[in-house]
């Protein structure tokens, strides 16, 4: 007699993977048991074996049906379903400690024993994790009453990559997450999106219930200071600088870096100062170049006359570097009154005369030196901090202390200026480029740091003052009115930022909250969550060191690899996983794959997750829309899943080819559409110039 519950045998053992051959009472696909009916031979159901003091429990890749040869066949007549044998395979994914479903394996199965079809109470505890917060994603593909639950702390302390192929319900998922975690009471929850297509503007309205559960703030697609998204260039390090600046190591590197060193140190009552030093020395170069001319005493005593009346004026005002202003006009009259040059056309310096310019010219330079050291622009101060986020302004920058630096260096190495070429041209071009406005060209203004972290961790920037003048006052003021209770969640609608400055604004973002997550004591106080839509656009692959979006991948994947430890957890979602980098992924302990049907796509996630789960991965190009195959440390157990319905769900709809060709009225309307986004278009790119 059959042992109530049992469906068949085990007839293999292979590492992770069970064979099963049923008993011919269970190849109907359903078994009657102590507990109701239970679904047996189905992909994605599960199963229990004993396995020692444990059951082991496997959740089934494949069934089949064998054809089995007896001897008795050729002499009695027997139907097909007595001359077969149902078998099904399992990759095991954890065990039973009693009543407590723990992932692992500790032990095997013999062979032969006894297999069993879970029970609802077992699919329950597989799926809902105990004595830990729990966020419900879906349904059990094979068990629609049955919800699935992912550990929270597990989901967001471990990151998450969400893959799938486009139209198979990405945004959906990320926005089922969200609202998974804001069933719980979360007033203190921090999430920033980078949202490149501008799809979850509408999902957190604030008429919509997301967004009146929310503190939800949407800068962008517009790209000003004061109307949509903007990210000050001072707050970009060396590295970010030099990356987006493409400057090269050799000469232009050093360079540019001191002259934003320069920059970031001359305070606004050092600009006179800077721009006459700058006059000096270009006095000094004059001179230098009349030795040899014809007609060189005149343009020669000019020049020094001129010198004269300019140090004079700055010795008399207030300045850091007084004292070398005296010193320069006292050098410079005694010169001036010994080389006796004559105010005549058509006389060259005399030997007398060129030996005292040329002590002249050292000694100007020497204190030309000295005082902009003082200022912090000359090589005797120690080296400031290149990674400080102090403001300095990008033109002032292009017009006086990028030439100031190279004649300061062309003294030792008269190529200078060619090097430095191709750089200056590139920083014109930025400059002269309205797309690039929102970094370039945002003024100074008050706690600029400060404002910006309190904007990304979704307190007030302005700080309830309204005289501030933080330069996006009024769209804060105007989408915080209806703020009420809720996590904060900052939307950074990139859809209109230009695409080769996309990976330095994405690396700058991340790179701030990083360090803001480091910097933090104690740690992990606040803990943030950083979602990325269309993830591969600015985490690429590297190919090699010096590879494009090289910057971008190594903040996120220092992220993957340490955020965690900091309360910076990544919420990755790509069409394409296996462009994005290998690092990032591998780090993502829970991954939710919808349908993927290219071979490369499908590789890398199977060398990126368990090896209990690879076998589901072959399920990937089948998947149905809103459907996916969910592994990781967050999940009990391998699953597939129907993601839970979204209301307000991000704009990512497949458009409508065939109602729209059908509209006759469309076509009526088409010209003063196109009129419309002409004038959006044109008139945005008068407001950037």
């Amino acid at each position: 007699m059959t042992e109530v519950g049992i469906i068949g045998r085990v007839a293999s053992v292979q590492s992770t993977t069970l064979k099963v051959v049923l008993n011919v009472g269970a190849t109907g696909f359903t078994k009657a048991g102590p507990d109701g009916l239970h679904t047996v031979g189905v992909v994605n159901s599960y199963i229990t074996v004993p396995a020692g003091a444990h059951r082991v429990v496997a959740i089934v890749t494949g069934v089949s049906i064998k054809r089995r040869i007896d001897a008795d066949d050729r002499r009695t007549l027997r139907t097909e379903d007595d001359q077969s044998t149902y078998e099904l395979e399992a990759s095991v994914v954890g065990r039973f400690e009693g009543g407590a479903f723990k992932s692992g394996l500790t032990g095997y199965p013999p062979l032969h024993a006894p297999v069993r079809s879970a029970s609802p109470a077992e699919v329950k505890s597989i799926f809902l994790p105990q004595d830990v917060p729990a966020i419900r994603l879906g349904t059990a593909a094979v068990a629609s009453e049955q919800g699935v639950f992912l550990d929270a702390n597990l989901l967001l302390g471990h990151h998450c990559a969400i893959v799938g192929s486009t139209g198979s319900g990405k945004s959906c998922t990320v926005t089922a997450l969200i609202d998974s975690l804001l069933d719980h009471s979360i007033p203190s929850g921090h999430i920033v999106i980078f949202d490149i297509n501008g799809e979850y503007a509408q999902s957190f309205a604030q008429d919509t219930p997301r967004g009146e559960a929310t503190r939800s703030i949407v800068l962008g697609p517009n790209l000003s200071p004061d109307e949509g998204l903007f990210l000050p260039h001072w707050f970009m390090n060396n590295e970010e600088t030099l990356t987006l600046f493409k400057a090269s190591e050799g000469v232009q590197a050093p360079v540019l870096q001191r002259s934003i060193a320069d920059a970031r140190a001359a305070s606004s009552s050092a600009q006179q100062d800077l721009t006459r030093l700058q006059i000096v020395q270009s006095v000094i170069l004059s001179i230098d170049q009349l030795f040899d001319d014809r007609n060189a005493q005149q343009p020669a005593l000019q020049q020094l006359t001129s010198a004269l009346n300019l140090m004079a004026k700055q010795a008399q005002a207030k300045s850091p570097c007084d004292a070398q202003w005296k010193s320069m006009w006292e050098i410079t009259n005694n010169a001036s009154n010994a080389a006796q040059l004559v105010d005549q056309p058509w006389f060259r310096l005399t030997a007398e005369q060129k030996d005292v310019l040329s002590k002249l010219s050292i000694d100007l330079r020497r204190l030309v030196s000295d005082a902009l050291g003082i200022l912090g622009m000359g090589s005797s101060q120690g080296t400031p901090d290149f990674d400080a986020p102090v403001y300095y302004s990008l033109q002032q920058l292009c017009d006086l202390f990028l030439p100031t630096r190279i004649k300061m260096e062309q003294v030792s190495d008269n190529k200078i200026a060619a090097y430095m070429a191709t750089l200056q041209m590139r920083l014109s071009r930025l400059l002269a480029d309205g797309r690039y406005d929102f970094m370039t060209r945002v003024e100074s203004h008050n706690d600029p740091l400060g404002s910006y972290l309190r904007l990304l961790m979704g307190a007030d920037p302005t700080k309830s003052d309204q005289g501030s003048d933080w330069p996006a006052s009024d769209l804060y003021s105007s989408q915080a009115a209806t703020h009420t209770d809720g996590p904060s969640v900052t939307i950074f609608d990139l859809s209109m930022v230009a695409s080769d400055v996309l990976e330095n604004v994405t690396a700058l973002l991340g790179r701030i909250l990083f360090d803001f997550a480091v910097r933090s004591e104690p740690r992990a106080e606040h803990p943030v969550l950083l979602v990325l839509e269309e993830a591969h656009r600015f985490i690429p692959a590297r190919t090699n060191t010096f590879g494009a979006g090289s910057r971008s991948t190594a903040v996120f994947e220092r992220i993957a690899k340490e955020g965690r430890k900091f309360g910076l957890s990544l919420l990755l979602a790509s069409q394409r996983p296996s462009e994005l980098s290998e690092t990032v992924v591998a780090q993502c302990g829970t991954v939710i794959a919808h349908r993927l049907t290219h071979e490369a796509d499908q590789n890398l996630l199977r060398h990126a997750t368990a090896f209990s789960s690879r076998a589901l991965l072959d399920q990937l190009p089948g998947l149905a829309q809103q459907h996916a195959l969910v592994t990781g440390v967050s999940t009990g157990v391998p699953a597939a899943v129907r993601i839970r319905d979204v209301p307000n769900a991000p704009r990512s709809n497949d458009p409508d080819f065939l109602a729209a060709w059908s509209d006759k009225t469309r076509l009526n309307d088409l010209p003063r559409h196109i009129d419309q986004v002409a004038q959006r278009w044109i008139g945005d790119s008068k407001e950037s110039q």
